[in-house]
């Protein structure tokens, strides 16, 4: 069974999973269900880090976004993919994304994916160069899972900074507005 789900507004996540149809009136129960959550980091005293809520962020702010998969059917899941999309208006932060290594891959507004850190081809001087995409052209990350055993759970998560300031043209920055999550939402739908 192949998995995957659409991100709706921040804290919420729909699944879409491909099942044949017994009837119209026939409600199929999701095979896996996602649970997407957004936090803020706050670091403590002696530099400690916890995770707070994130009902409003304002530039500087690290965000952590967290997505559970959990299995709720009697068979494994096979083929599992999570994508989580990074908002405009946010910056990837640097192989925070966990579980890392071989398992995410990220992607730029384009979608083509691959391990991080990005690289792009750039013609300089009539030269091809190749050179590292910046983080904040990142838009997506994606974790190939594979399969998830029944009543099995697993999370991905990742973070992101808020945008610090926007330079206008006159040359003089400006500070970005505290955005609340649902302002966050609405930029990643209208990308």
């Amino acid at each position: 069974m192949v998995v995957g789900f659409v991100l709706l507004p921040w804290g919420h996540a729909q699944l879409a999973v491909s099942r044949p149809t017994v009837s119209v009136q026939t409600v199929p129960k999701q095979a896996v269900t996602v649970k997407l959550e957004q936090f803020k980091v706050v670091s403590g005293p002696g530099g400690q880090e916890s995770l707070a809520d994130a009902s409003t962020v304002k530039p500087g702010d690290i965000v952590e976004y967290q997505a559970t998969y959990r299995n709720n059917d009697v068979k494994p899941v096979t083929g599992l993919q999570a994508t989580l999309p990074i908002p405009e208006g946010t910056e990837y932060l640097p192989k925070t994304a966990r579980p890392g290594a071989d398992l995410v891959k990220a992607a730029t507004r384009e979608g083509q994916y691959a391990p991080e850190p990005l690289q792009r081809q750039v013609r300089v001087n009539g030269k091809l160069q190749t050179e590292p995409v910046p983080y904040g052209q990142y838009r997506s990350l994606q974790w190939a899972w594979g399969q998830l055993p029944p009543g099995g759970e697993f999370q991905v998560k990742a973070r992101v900074q808020i945008e610090r300031y926007t330079p206008t043209q006159a040359g003089v920055t400006s500070a970005v507005p505290a955005r609340s999550t649902q302002q966050i939402a609405d930029l990643a739908k209208n990308k």
